[in-house]
């Protein structure tokens, strides 16, 4: 069996990072289903803005196995983690949970935005509600923190 490996994506990753989260996330868990949610969606995972991401001096993280893009780790406004993506096929392997925990160790505190179906799955890794869901273009967030201290 191959194993999972880690590092920075590189320019040229973008379209495999983006099927990567189409391959990840059930859009309808995600948003309500609107022409607003869906596009919103579009944009998040389109290659152009995450070749964006890719070129932005943020800390980012792909997971591959057999040389493909299995998981993929975005933060922006340095500890705010914004995307968090594992293939459904190899959720489960704690490869979500590796690519957060290579990517935290330097911070103190992390923020995210959470949608209700990967709540549990933040709680696992330590996280807590910070504050009320929210719905915003068509999607519902939860705000959940992680700190080093509390882990």
């Amino acid at each position: 069996m191959n194993t999972i490996i880690y590092r920075p994506p590189q320019l040229g990753d973008e379209h495999q990072i983006s099927g990567c989260m189409w391959a990840s996330a059930n859009l309808w868990e995600l948003t309500d289903g609107t022409p607003e949610s869906v596009a919103e969606w579009l944009k998040i995972c389109h290659p152009e803005e995450l070749k964006d991401r890719i070129l932005s001096g943020q800390k980012t993280l792909v997971a591959t196995w057999n040389g493909i893009i299995v998981g993929f780790i975005a933060f922006k406004r340095g500890n705010h983690l914004s995307l968090l993506f594992v293939r459904r096929e190899f959720s489960g392997r704690g490869i979500g949970r590796e690519l957060f925990c290579r990517c935290a160790e330097n911070f103190d505190e992390v923020t995210v935005n959470v949608a209700e179906a990967a709540v549990g799955f933040y709680q696992k890794i330590g996280f807590r509600e910070s504050g009320n869901s929210f719905f915003y273009k068509g999607i519902w967030g939860t705000p959940m923190k992680w700190s080093k201290q509390a882990s």
